[in-house]
């Protein structure tokens, strides 16, 4: 699956079994092409910077994380589409694959990845099923996933570790977690974090590379990006006035 951010002056996508389509303006546009499909053709780009996003993934492995939700249907090819949802996710990912603004907590790049993973793969069969309602964690799974991410803050967590302990895929469980606390994982795990660290902030005299480590943030930059977001101030504002 590929996210574009291309101008061609010309050229040709060929893709087994579908017809030939030619090149053009194809910012936003996506192509998806499943296994076993031979992808031929040529291009002419336009004198700009292209570029696209690319994301492998075992169809195999959606099936079971999607368990009996799926038809059977097979997958067919979707090139130079759209889709407002799988746009946005493919551009967040786009976005974290970078590196701009630092390197990306593991919990965060599994959960968007998934999703765009997920999505894709309802959208490549012939009928889009609806999806179930998402049930919530009971609440034994919810203590449990709380308490293993307060012992946790200062490691990389990753969704595998979470789900586990649910006894859920990893798509399941982010439904199901995002159903009962209103956050999905990453973002809880961030809000933890950025907790502990105020508390550090304002009860010692740590460094702020120190409690960056110690709450689980991949250096200063990173830690004071996601306190910004959330206080609207860096860590280094919010001690000199606590």
């Amino acid at each position: 699956m590929a996210h574009h951010d291309l101008i061609l002056e010309d050229g040709e996508l060929l893709v087994t079994g579908e017809p030939a389509v030619p090149g053009g303006d194809l910012r936003d546009r996506m192509t998806y092409t499943p296994a076993g499909c031979a992808i031929d053709g040529w291009a002419k780009p336009a004198d700009r910077l292209n570029a696209f996003t690319v994301v492998s993934f075992d169809p195999s492995a959606m099936e079971a994380e999607l368990q009996k939700e799926i038809n059977g249907t097979e997958a067919r090819p979707h090139i130079y589409f759209t889709d407002e949802g799988l746009g946005a996710t493919m551009r967040r990912l786009g976005h974290l694959m970078t590196g701009i603004d630092g390197p990306v907590s593991r919990l965060h790049a599994e959960t968007v990845g998934l999703g765009a993973a997920l999505e894709m793969f309802q959208l490549s069969r012939e009928t889009r099923p609806r999806l179930s309602g998402a049930g919530q964690l009971t609440s034994q799974q919810l203590r449990l996933v709380q308490a293993f991410v307060e012992d946790h803050l200062d490691k990389d967590i990753a969704l595998d570790d979470l789900a586990a302990l649910c006894g859920l895929t990893r798509f399941h469980f982010s439904r199901a977690f995002k159903a009962s606390t209103g956050e999905p994982p990453y973002r809880y795990v961030t809000l933890r974090r950025i907790e502990r660290a105020r508390k550090l902030l304002a009860e010692t005299g740590w460094p702020i590379s120190a409690i960056a480590t110690a709450c689980g943030f991949n250096g200063s930059s990173q830690f004071a990006r996601a306190f910004r977001e959330l206080h609207g101030e860096t860590p280094q504002q919010f001690r000199r006035r606590v």
